[in-house]
């Protein structure tokens, strides 16, 4: 709009825009649900690690894979995070069609952003005596601006309004949806971990080593987070995102810290190496509790 007004005029160019900018969405949606999701689903930890076998993801399918044009269909498409959004359609193989179908409504969000632009643009234009080309452009731009917040924020409030509504009211469907068999066993498998570690980890079962290594760990984190928080200026030298690291840092953003802000780094990087110790060595005790097929505490279920 900026650029090719003289030539489209306002309104064309601001058309253009749009659809040059919805094009962008569906291709970039078609690239990360094709491109992305679809080959991560072929990795059972990545479908693992998005719960496909949770009511709210069966919930997000029963309403994604209906065909055509739905409000919560198109809520979820547009309220949802983009690449998330996208990524989560190729990992539960849903059809493209339809998905590029229900995401074509964003073109109005698309538009009021495209249009918020250009009165930006259009307040900024001053004639030869310094005077606004367009003085009411200011105004309307704030009206578009919180109209654009609101159809994203309301699509938002849509999308988790109709997923809980489908998890409820339509609870049968949902439940009906096979399990992923691959993910069930790996969450069972992961289940039976879980409750190994809390049974090794419990505290008075805790070798001192590696009750020393957690303690130093919170305790590294602790005086870390302390001398940011009230010594900075002792930690740090004054630099705000305006300052040329040139001639305020000489060039260097290492010097940026003081002695006392290399300590507080030194003790968060040693903070999660103990913490790193202290967590390996208790998922290595609890394999061996797996492996040895020891009953576990029922207070640890």
């Amino acid at each position: 709009a900026a650029q090719g007004h003289e030539t489209l005029g306002w309104g064309g160019s601001i058309l253009y825009s749009t659809g040059v900018g919805l094009l962008l969405k569906l291709f970039s949606s078609a690239l990360q649900q094709k491109g992305i999701g679809e080959n991560l689903s072929h990795y059972v930890k990545v479908r693992q690690f998005v719960s496909v076998n949770s009511t709210l993801m069966k919930s997000m399918r029963l309403v994604l894979g209906k065909g055509g044009l739905s409000i919560p269909k198109v809520a979820i498409l547009i309220g949802g995070p983009d690449w998330p959004t996208s990524v989560l359609c190729g990992i539960m193989r849903l059809s493209l069609p339809q998905i590029m179908l229900g995401t074509t409504p964003i073109v109005f969000l698309i538009f009021p952003t495209c249009l918020t632009g250009a009165l930006l643009y259009m307040a900024s234009l001053e004639t030869d005596t310094g005077n606004p080309v367009f003085p009411w452009a200011g105004t309307v731009t704030t009206l578009t601006a919180s109209a654009t917040a609101m159809v994203q924020f309301g699509s938002m409030i849509v999308a988790a309004y109709y997923l809980e509504q489908a998890s409820e009211s339509r609870a049968d469907e949902v439940s009906a949806i096979e399990d992923d068999k691959e993910v069930k066993e790996a969450d069972e498998k992961d289940e039976q971990m879980r409750k190994c570690y809390r049974t090794v980890t419990q505290w008075n079962a805790v070798p001192l080593c590696a009750k020393m290594a957690l303690i130093l760990s919170l305790a590294s984190i602790t005086a870390s987070c302390y001398m940011v928080q009230f010594f900075s200026y002792l930690c740090f030298v004054e630099h705000t995102l305006t300052d040329s690291i040139y001639d305020n840092l000489q060039g260097n953003a290492g010097n940026l810290f003081l002695p006392l802000g290399w300590v507080s780094v030194a003790l968060f990087v040693a903070s999660i190496i103990l913490l790193a110790i202290f967590s390996s060595w208790g998922k290595g005790q609890a394999m061996r509790l797996a492996e040895s097929g020891a009953a576990i505490p029922l207070s640890n279920l």
